[in-house]
């Protein structure tokens, strides 16, 4: 008999994945065991790749999160 992957656990596969290879291009292919990152922003990739709303993201993150997130987005870009 054949298993196959339920829809929405492939979606969190693919999304998981997904954030994985940017992470890893964005540190030259190093391996992700020594990489230092800002947690907060970690998660706020995963709730953008699973496509969360905003509300949803707010029930992810916390009220002070959800803040200091959206604070740090929107910052201006200086490169």
């Amino acid at each position: 008999m054949l298993q196959t992957t339920p829809p929405l656990r492939q979606q969190v596969i693919a999304a998981l994945s997904n954030s994985r290879q940017e992470w890893q291009q964005a540190t030259g292919d190093k391996s992700l065991v020594e990489v230092e990152g800002n947690v907060g922003l970690i998660l706020a990739d995963l709730v953008n790749s699973f496509g969360l709303t905003t509300h949803e993201q707010s029930l992810v993150f916390g009220p002070q999160l959800f803040e200091d997130v959206k604070a740090m987005l929107t910052l201006p870009s200086y490169n």
